[in-house]
């Protein structure tokens, strides 16, 4: 099928863009997308499972590497956004908690989310966009990639919203 030679461009197109406006919105909170990120599933993880957060949890949730993690959460803590206390199950790890800064601007990061969302399927009927997810994780399975605790995570936010 010619048109499925392509497919990966339209991929990197709209993750383009979408990282594009992410980091547009995150600039004007003087920070990066990754950042905005990060901070977004802090406060659900913390404020809809009321569980800590650590630095484990971000590396699996994104599927990033620990020095990845690690440099996005001191600029972070560096800029006043979280800070690092004693885990209240084990004190030898540090959980992550949010500061009244980064509390401040959730209301900001969850509008564009949900408005960046809403442009992505507008056009298209509650059935087509079921068929949307259903064929993105057909497509992201086929590559290796593995969706489903991520997704019913994010299923779970977007019911919250």
């Amino acid at each position: 099928m010619e048109a499925s030679r392509h497919l990966a461009v339209y991929f990197r197109s709209i993750a383009h863009a979408l990282t594009r406006e992410l980091d547009q919105q995150a600039d004007q909170l003087g920070l990066t997308s990754a950042q905005g990120m990060f901070l977004h599933r802090i406060w659900v993880s913390q404020e809809k499972y009321q569980i800590p957060v650590y630095a484990k949890d971000l590396e699996d949730f994104f599927d990033v590497k620990h020095s990845t993690v690690s440099g996005i959460l001191q600029r972070l803590e560096t800029a006043g956004y979280i800070e690092f206390r004693p885990s209240p199950s084990d004190r030898r790890c540090k959980a992550i908690y949010l500061t009244p800064k980064a509390l401040e601007i959730r209301a900001h990061f969850e509008k564009h989310i949900s408005q960046m969302n809403d442009r992505l399927v507008e056009n298209m009927t509650p059935e087509d966009t079921e068929k949307l997810q259903q064929l993105l994780q057909i497509a992201a399975e086929n590559l290796g990639v593995c969706l489903p605790c991520h997704l019913t995570a994010l299923n779970e936010e977007e019911s919250k919203l």
